[in-house]
């Protein structure tokens, strides 16, 4: 027992949260994130408490994912099997518009970068060309010449025999010590090229930035005396020590918005209830779900476009729809919100820092619904300025000033309630059936509006909203998934060699665990399978009993999966069992109840700090002003009106009321619910 912490590093802000796992107290911190920013990393830890003392500590960043996003990987270079030098551009013949044939998709290695060399395996495993060892020598010693700095190394059926990726590699650290490498066989080991080798690439072109990323955080850490577990945010949810997330850079695409869902994961298992995640911040709107206690994963997910991923992660939607978001009339006179964002500077127009174009949270503030004082001291005058700004947006839509401010928190909310739609409805799923759970600086404050347009009737706000994905980091254990691929018919298999592929994955998971200095009781192993029709391309994820599954059972099992899923019985074609996957979970001894300081008793007055003006459907309306922290667990606050807590803001529009939950949370029930 001690104290352990988590540390999500955002572009603007770096946020901090240390539990006493003895006692259950929290604190929480913010502070602006530094150009080095393990020097801010380290100094905001250093705030609140002694860095030496830490028993652990759990970082998620978006190293990996600006550096995709923004293109500023490392040079990076791809070795291809003989013919499939272009693999990476070619895809899945997919195009950015529909209709055209022009696009915007920079590969992340260039032509010029990208080789081949003679050598091929089948499907089975059996080598038809041996590698031309004296090829690669040549072509290795190019690509170095040409400042490669790392290298993706991307054979066919690489899945089925490593040997000519683990030869080329003892090849490359002859010709190039200096190289970092990556082997599609370790990466991803299994079927699909262009997946294999989008996802090696994305490997490779990260892991030398996060290897000294990381590097520089460890050596800040150990100069304030830490010498105890420092692991990263992985975005399936779990963390890994920072050797094992350097060699693994892909895995951590997502370490950021991981936080934020293993921490709606925690409110949903204390609950007992589904969770959507809606997590809005300047930029951004991130949703994900949360169901029977564990996150949603995706199998792949598209980082940028034409740049898949194939390791598992929580399945996390993003839009540019965030605080920032500027609102615009287009040509046609409809009006637009986002994805462009003002960000942090200039910034909107009420934060006084330059911003010019009108944007959602100059929308908020004119309509009363946040304190621009408030959030930022001395820029209370800048309100005025934002209206002006309105009042010339709304000339194009024949509309007020308030009105033109309402209808662009409208279309806001009606995007974030169809990002809420595509990871809930395309799964055959009933948002009405889940609970909202509100976080990010402007998640509170637009949660209950997106709540109406969905029908959902409950809103949960987490007790630490703008700094929930450090809360999430704080309380992760450790995960590691795992693949192999079979690629057979179903009667073509047996028990026995199900049975076999799970213990040959067993033991490579517990290789990484032993690393993690995990003790192997507390793991807990799941067990899946991947499956599909033949002649189909798409496939489905099932969840298995065991490592001994009858393989009757398991087409049963998949022809189930797929009915609930696609509402269509075809039974009866033939099922091939594509891949096997391990999952080892250690769940975190810390999401045991966090002490969270509520008034036991005391009526909705006592919380009250002052009174203001908010603007809905038309309507202005005088409203009370509460401090989230003095509301008791006996009040019930009714809409409309505002709780301000200094991390969000908190809307409580009519029809709506808010009341404390044994955990801490406020939870906001529309009327017509309670009156059912």
């Amino acid at each position: 027992m001690g104290l352990v912490a988590g540390v999500d590093v955002g572009g603007t802000f770096t946020d901090i949260c240390i539990v006493d796992e003895a006692t259950g107290a929290v604190v929480v911190g913010k502070v602006p994130t530094t150009r080095n920013q393990a020097e801010g990393f380290v100094g905001g830890l250093r705030q609140l408490a002694d860095v030496a003392a830490l028993r652990f500590i759990a970082h998620g960043t978006t190293v990996g994912t600006n550096a995709l996003l923004e293109r500023k990987g490392a040079r990076t270079g791809l070795l291809a099997t003989h013919g499939f030098r272009d693999l990476l551009e070619l895809g899945r013949r997919t195009r950015p518009a529909a209709y055209g044939m022009k696009g915007g998709f920079q590969p992340l290695v260039t032509r010029d970068l990208r080789a081949e060399v003679k050598e091929r395996t089948d499907a089975d495993g059996n080598v038809l060309i041996p590698l031309d060892e004296e090829e690669v020598r040549r072509t290795v010693a190019a690509l170095a010449g040409a400042g490669v700095e790392s290298l993706a190394v991307v054979f066919l059926h690489s899945y089925a025999n490593a040997g000519s990726e683990e030869r080329c590699r003892a090849l490359i650290e002859q010709a190039a010590p200096d190289l970092y490498v990556s082997l599609s066989h370790e990466v991803l080991p299994e079927i699909g090229e262009f997946e294999r080798t989008s996802t090696t690439v994305i490997n490779a072109y990260l892991q030398p930035l996060l290897s000294r990323y990381l590097g520089r955080v460890e050596g800040e850490l150990q100069e304030a005396g830490f010498r105890n577990p420092f692991r990263v945010m992985q975005s399936n949810g779990g963390v890994l020590n920072a050797a094992n997330s350097a060699r693994a850079a892909c895995r951590s695409v997502l370490s950021g918005p991981a936080g934020g869902m293993m921490a709606a994961n925690w409110i949903s298992r204390k609950l007992g209830r589904n969770i959507i995640s809606a997590d809005m911040g300047g930029t951004s709107f991130d949703v994900g779900l949360v169901m029977a206690g564990e996150p949603v994963l995706a199998e792949q997910k598209e980082i940028d476009y034409g740049i898949p991923s194939r390791i598992p992660m929580i399945d996390i939607e993003t839009i540019g729809a965030g605080g920032g978001s500027i609102a615009r009339v287009m040509a046609g006179g409809l009006l637009k919100v986002g994805p462009e964002s003002a960000g942090s500077i200039p910034g909107p127009i009420c934060y006084g820092q330059g911003g010019t174009e009108p944007t959602v949270a100059d929308a908020n503030a004119v309509l009363g619904r946040i304190d621009i004082e408030r959030i930022r001291p001395g820029a209370g005058a800048e309100v005025g300025n934002a209206r002006n700004a309105f009042g010339h947006l709304g000339q194009g839509l024949s509309l007020s000033p308030e009105d033109a401010a309402e209808a662009t928190l409208k279309v806001a909310d009606l995007l974030m309630a169809n990002a809420i739609r595509s990871v809930s409805l395309n799964r055959g799923l009933d948002p009405r059936d889940f609970s909202i759970l509100a976080f990010g600086g402007a998640g509170p404050v637009h949660a209950c509006s997106i709540a109406e347009i969905l029908e959902v009737s409950s809103v949960i706000v987490p007790p630490w909203p703008g700094v929930f994905s450090a809360v999430g980091c704080s309380l992760a254990g450790v995960r590691y998934d795992d693949t192999w691929s079979v690629l057979k018919r179903i009667e073509q298999v047996s028990l026995a060699e199900i049975a076999g592929l799970f213990t040959r994955m067993e033991e490579r998971v517990f290789a990484v665990l032993d690393e993690e200095g995990v003790s192997r009781p507390e793991v807990k192993l799941i067990y899946e399978a991947a499956l599909q029709y033949e002649g189909q391309t798409h496939r489905l994820m099932v969840p298995l009993e065991g490592p001994q599954v009858e393989p009757s059972r398991l087409a049963a099992l998949f022809e189930k999966a797929y009915r609930d899923t696609f509402a269509v019985d075809v039974s009866g074609l033939p099922v091939r069992l594509v891949n096997l996957r391990l999952r080892a979970v250690v769940e975190s001894d810390r999401q045991a109840d966090l002490v969270i300081p509520v008034p036991e008793n005391g009526d909705v007055a006592s919380a009250t700090v002052g009174r203001t003006r908010m603007r809905f459907a038309g309507a202005w309306h005088e409203v009370p002003v509460l401090d989230r922290w003095k509301i008791s667990r006996t009040a019930v606050v009714a809409g409309p009106a505002r709780i301000d807590q200094i991390d969000t803001t908190i809307v409580v529009p009519p029809g709506w009321s808010g009341s404390v939950d044994a955990m801490g949370n406020i939870e906001l029930t529309h009327g017509s619910a309670r009156d059912a």
